[in-house]
């Protein structure tokens, strides 16, 4: 027990640290984590930045898409929208996709930021996109689903709904997932846009659903996490939190990792939604958490991005930003990034430790 304790509080020391290197429940394995660069913004950062061909992309309350040099945070290009950007983009070969508050979908090429189309709906476009068979699926605060053509931004088709959609869907094989402001998760044929099913909750949808194995995963206002039968709508299991769900879950490894309005990451089985573990953190929690290796990342309102040993819910790592993290962090090469309310993005190298050669 005394060296478990003192164990943590080393582990709580490296934490105050940008650069630390921490121990997980995995023995022989150790993480360091550097701080290595940020980025500023002209406001707000509330859109998941995007990795990929050594440029990161991130959208802002400046209401600029910028692209960013991964290696030094030196800036390569800026596209400015008429509001502020919270979807996060999307990438299709060499072109980049993303909504606006400017009611707007736009297209840009990566390499310059020009402009390739834009899409005009009748609201704020908050929703990041999702793509499958060349069409891109977008909500937006008009209460609509937009099917897109990704080529030149042409409408397909358009499903309503009695709310604003204010996050992403995701794409199965033969339908599409969105929840709305209207208290329901809709599932949609993605061929031709008509109403395969519908789930109603109690509370509205702010969480991006998530599919795995043919089961959805959606939290709710209500306070609810649901997990429904994709083919059919049935549900399948529940769990309540004390607060509302506006984070999205994470399924790795047989667990699903979520956060809520209350403060509490949980960590659920998938299969059944027995609690695993819990931990409070200092501030509400509408981040995506993020796993890697053994460790769950997620930011809260309090300003704290934070890692966590996920099989035992242990904070071992912790690092401030100026304000509260909304967005999701994310890994890529690894890289973790992470934007914040304090209108800029960090950047941390991760590294594995592997100990006595194995």
């Amino acid at each position: 027990m005394m060296k478990n304790l003192s164990l943590w509080l080393i582990t709580l020391i490296l934490a105050a640290c940008a650069g630390s290197t921490v121990s997980t429940s995995e023995p022989e394995d150790s993480i360091n984590i550097k701080f290595i660069w940020d980025y500023r913004t002209g406001d707000y950062v509330r859109s998941t930045p995007l990795v990929d061909g050594g440029v990161l992309y991130v959208g802002s309350d400046d209401n600029y898409m910028h692209a960013v040099d991964v290696e030094n945070g030196d800036l390569f290009w800026q596209f400015e929208t008429g509001d502020n950007i919270t979807s996060s983009p999307l990438l299709i070969e060499r072109d980049l996709i993303f909504g606006s508050w400017d009611n707007n979908v736009y297209s840009l090429d990566i390499d310059t930021g020009a402009e390739n189309w834009v899409y005009k709906t009748k609201d704020w476009v908050s929703a990041s996109p999702v793509i499958s068979d060349e069409r891109i699926y977008i909500g937006s605060h008009d209460g609509s689903l937009y099917a897109l053509h990704n080529k030149d931004g042409s409408m397909i088709w358009s499903f309503p709904t009695e709310g604003r959609i204010e996050n992403g869907a995701v794409v199965g094989e033969d339908f599409v997932f969105v929840g709305s402001n209207d208290n329901y998760l809709y599932a949609i044929n993605k061929d031709n846009g008509e109403q395969m099913w519908s789930f109603e909750t109690p509370g509205d949808i702010l969480s991006t659903p998530v599919l795995k194995d043919e089961t959805i995963f959606v939290g709710s206002v209500s306070r609810n996490l649901y997990t429904l039968d994709a083919n059919n709508g049935d549900l399948l299991w529940s769990f309540e939190a004390d607060h509302a769900f506006e984070s999205s879950p994470v399924i790795e490894g047989g667990k699903v990792f979520i956060g809520a309005n209350d403060g509490f990451l949980y960590a659920l089985g998938s299969s059944n939604g027995t609690l695993i573990w819990k931990k409070k953190l200092d501030g509400m929690i509408r981040s995506t958490p993020i796993v890697w290796k053994n460790l769950v990342f997620i930011g809260s309102d309090d300003g704290y991005l934070t890692a966590l040993d996920q099989n035992l819910g242990e904070i071992i790592w912790r690092y401030r930003t100026g304000d509260a993290i909304v967005a999701g962090p994310i890994i890529y090469d690894s890289k973790l990034y992470v934007g914040s309310l304090d209108r800029r993005v960090h950047a941390f190298q991760l590294e594995q430790i592997i100990q006595n050669g194995k």
